[in-house]
C-alpha cells in the first residue's frame, strides 16, 4: 500500500519565512547604508570644514587660520600642524616683503648720494679741496654700498640647504678663541673676555657637526654687535654644554633692545629704535640666525634697555 500527502501548511510557512527574510535583508541593507552614510558624513564633517577653510587661504590672506577643536585627536593635531606651517609661511612672506622694500632703500640711498655728489662736482669748476671732499664722500658711499652687497650675498648664501658647504666636527672652544682673535684685530682694546667657569671638562661635549667658517661668521657678528652697542664696555663670552646641546653665551652691558623691537631683530635691515646713534645695516643678526638654523640650532635673546643683552646660541651635539 502506498500513501502520499502534501504538507501545504509547512510549504506556505516556509515561503512566507523566505519572503520575510528577503524583506528583512533589504531593510537591513538599506538601514546599514543610510547609517554608514550618516556616520561617514558626521565623521568627515571636520575634514570637509578644514578643506573649505584651507581653500579660502591664499597668499593675500595668510593671516587666516584653520579652526582647532581643542581636543587631542588626530584631526586637531593636523589643524595645529597646518596652522604652524601657515605661521612660517606668513613670516617668510613678511620677511621677503620687508627685505625687498628695505633692500631697495638701502641700495638707493648710497647710489643717490654718489650720483648727486658726482653731478654737483661736475656742474662747475671747483677747487682741489672741493674735489677731494667730493671724492671722499663718493668713496664712503661706495664702501657702504660694497658692505651692503657683501652682507646680502652672505645672507643669500646661508639660505642654501647645507649641501654646498663642507661639514665636519667643529670644536666650539677653538671657535671661541678664533672669534676672540678676530674681534681683537677689528677692535683693538676691546674688553671681550672668555668665561671659562662653565666650560665642559669632557672633550666630546665640545664638538658639533657643522661648518667652521659659517659658525665663525655668525658668532663674530654677535660679538661685534655686543662691542658696538655697549660702547666697548666688558663683554662676556661663555661656553656650556648639556647632554644634548652646546650653549654659547654672549653677554654685554650695552643699550639693550626694547621689548617691542625684540620680535623683529632677526628681520633683514631691521634696526632697533634706540640704535640711531650707531652705524649699522641690520644684517648681522639675520645672517647669524640663518647660519644657526642651518646647524639645526636656535638663538635666544634676553635684553633689558640700558642694562644689557644676553644672546644664547644653542647647537645640537
Amino acid at each position: 500500500m502506498i500513501i502520499s500527502a502534501i504538507n501545504q501548511y509547512s510549504k506556505e510557512y516556509l515561503q512566507e519565512l523566505q519572503h520575510i527574510l528577503i524583506i528583512s535583508l533589504l531593510i537591513a541593507s538599506f538601514a546599514i547604508i543610510m547609517t554608514g552614510q550618516f556616520f561617514s558624513q558626521y565623521i568627515l564633517r571636520p575634514i570637509r570644514q578644514m578643506m573649505l577653510q584651507v581653500k579660502n587661504i591664499s597668499s593675500r590672506n595668510l593671516h587666516l587660520r584653520v579652526e582647532e577643536a581643542g581636543s587631542r585627536d588626530e584631526l586637531n593635531e593636523l589643524a595645529s600642524t597646518f596652522n604652524n606651517m601657515l605661521d612660517r609661511l606668513e613670516t617668510a612672506f613678511e620677511t621677503q616683503n620687508n627685505f625687498v622694500s628695505n633692500a631697495s632703500h638701502e641700495f638707493s640711498t648710497p647710489l643717490t648720494a654718489i650720483i648727486g655728489e658726482a653731478e654737483l662736482s661736475l656742474s662747475r669748476e671747483r677747487t682741489t679741496e672741493d674735489y677731494k671732499r667730493a671724492i671722499k664722500t663718493i668713496l664712503e658711499q661706495a664702501e657702504r654700498l660694497e658692505h651692503i652687497t657683501r652682507s646680502m650675498l652672505q645672507l643669500a648664501q646661508t639660505g642654501f640647504d647645507g649641501k654646498k658647504q663642507e661639514w665636519c666636527l667643529v670644536r666650539t672652544d677653538e671657535l671661541l678663541f678664533t672669534v676672540k682673535s678676530i674681534v681683537d684685530r677689528l677692535y683693538p682694546g676691546n674688553q671681550v673676555e672668555i668665561d671659562y667657569s662653565l666650560f665642559p671638562e669632557e672633550d666630546e661635549k665640545l664638538t658639533v657637526n657643522g661648518n667652521f667658517q659659517l659658525l665663525e661668521l655668525a658668532l663674530s657678528n654677535i660679538v661685534t654687535n655686543a662691542i658696538k652697542y655697549s660702547n666697548n664696555q666688558p663683554v662676556s663670552l661663555a661656553l656650556a654644554a648639556t647632554h644634548t646641546r652646546i650653549i654659547i653665551i654672549v653677554k654685554d652691558r650695552g643699550i639693550g633692545i626694547p621689548q617691542e623691537d625684540l620680535p623683529y631683530i632677526f628681520s633683514p635691515f631691521f634696526r632697533a629704535s634706540n640704535t640711531s646713534d650707531f652705524k649699522g645695516y641690520g644684517i648681522g643678526l639675520p645672517l647669524a640666525m640663518n647660519i644657526v638654523r642651518m646647524h639645526k640650532g636656535e638663538i635666544i635673546v634676553n635684553s633689558i634697555v640700558q642694562q644689557g643683552t644676553e644672546i644664547r646660541v644653542e647647537l645640537p651635539r
